[in-house]
């Protein structure tokens, strides 16, 4: 005469997606709560900041976590659209031509990635910078130097009159003078790059006028730009204000410094909701001399 329960775990299994999916299903928020966080992701995307700078800047008028934001969005229930987003649109695939001429210059003995590799087994990664060149519409003449300082994502930006290694060359003897020969040295103990020519003087960039040892280069396999893959997803920052084919001619530096510090300034979901400049340690505070 008892009552008798059968246990399915099928049954079981769906119903606890379902219940786990309509968890998920509306929006949790009061009507004033969602009002304040859509005029709040509208003005800060209209500003050109990224959703996760947004959030992180925002707390008190951003109560949900940025995969809310992005479902609402996503949705259609909020002013901002996915056509608004920056970054929506997927990326182009690209072929590789691996050279093998490139393996062989004179610039990359003892200096291939293999070496980097191997010089790096007992150092930590956090000590390397990553340098590479941003280029303009074709056939114009300013470029931009980049470094980006892996151990706190801090991005340095030159504008150089041409793409050549005479460039490069003063850029680095600013850094030094600027810095002190020490400081220099300790901010900048290796540097990882590529192989387009603007750095193939090794000898220049690697030593001081006076001959002593202020780095050490490293280059990335030919066509392998994931190797310093961090410096290249930082470049997207650049072409959010400079997009590809637009000139650089005209810029001067203390405009790329504007910009410089507004990309620094950015929180990112990647250093935990900080920017980079939060990051900088106290040691480190030398770079504000530049």
């Amino acid at each position: 005469s008892k009552d008798r329960y059968f246990y399915s775990a099928k049954y079981a299994q769906s119903l606890s997606f379902r219940r786990n999916s309509e968890a998920h299903t509306g929006v949790h928020l009061s009507d004033d709560e969602f009002d304040l966080l859509n005029r709040t992701i509208t003005a800060g995307v209209k500003r050109g900041q990224p959703i996760d700078h947004i959030c992180a800047s925002n707390t008190e008028s951003v109560p949900v976590c940025t995969r809310s934001v992005y479902n609402y969005i996503d949705r259609g229930i909020m002013t901002v659209k996915n056509v608004d987003l920056r970054r929506k649109a997927g990326y182009k695939h690209r072929r590789k031509h691996r050279d093998p001429s490139l393996y062989h210059q004179r610039c990359r003995v003892g200096r291939t990635y293999q070496d980097y590799l191997k010089y790096m087994e007992d150092k930590s990664p956090e000590t390397v910078t990553e340098m590479d060149t941003v280029k303009g519409a074709r056939g114009t003449g300013s470029v931009l130097l980049t470094m980006f300082l892996r151990r706190n994502s801090v991005m340095l930006i030159f504008v150089m009159p041409d793409g050549t290694q005479a460039s490069v060359k003063r850029c680095f003897n600013f850094l030094e003078e600027g810095l002190g020969l020490e400081t220099f040295k300790r901010l900048f103990p290796i540097i990882l790059t590529d192989n387009e020519a603007e750095f193939k003087g090794v000898d220049d960039l690697e030593m001081t006028s006076e001959g002593f040892i202020r780095t050490t280069i490293f280059y990335c396999d030919p066509m392998a730009s994931g190797q310093k893959g961090r410096i290249e997803k930082n470049h997207e920052y650049i072409r959010y204000v400079l997009p590809k084919g637009s000139s650089f001619n005209g810029y001067s530096q203390n405009e790329m410094v504007l910009l410089m510090n507004h990309i620094n300034s950015t929180r990112r979901k990647g250093l935990g909701f900080q920017s980079p400049y939060d990051l900088i340690p106290r040691q480190d505070m030398d770079m504000k001399k530049l």
